[in-house]
């Protein structure tokens, strides 16, 4: 049980540098649509204050420091097919497919215009 939603809480989205932010309801709408058609959802990176994401490489204007972004894995599913998923269901958001040989993620964001890229 989260307490954000259902199956996402507050901590799951803290910087690792400690700061916290509000997390944008249309990000936890995709996550939560993702967590049901998948199963569970790991963020592996949520907000990012703008000390850390500049520390990080994060891009300037980073949907990460609003609060409206996030990095994923999911377990038994490749990035692949997330990104493919989410880019037929949400063809409003932003999303990143990042693959690193047997590993990776997807990064989704809910910005207001379609953005796709791979990282």
């Amino acid at each position: 049980m989260g307490d954000l939603t259902a199956h996402f809480s507050k901590y799951e989205f803290e910087c690792r540098d400690g700061t916290t932010h509000e997390i944008a309801c249309g990000l936890l709408a995709i996550l939560e649509a993702i967590r049901s058609h998948f199963g569970p959802v790991a963020v592996t990176s949520g907000y990012r204050s703008p000390e850390y994401n500049k520390k990080v490489g994060g891009a300037t204007n980073s949907y990460h420091i609003k609060g409206m972004a996030a990095d994923i894995q999911v377990a038994h599913a490749s990035p692949q097919k997330v990104h493919d998923w989410v880019d037929e269901k949400f063809p409003i958001c932003g999303l990143g497919l990042y693959e690193r040989g047997r590993g990776g993620w997807v990064h989704v964001d809910c910005r207001d215009f379609r953005a796709r890229w791979i990282g």
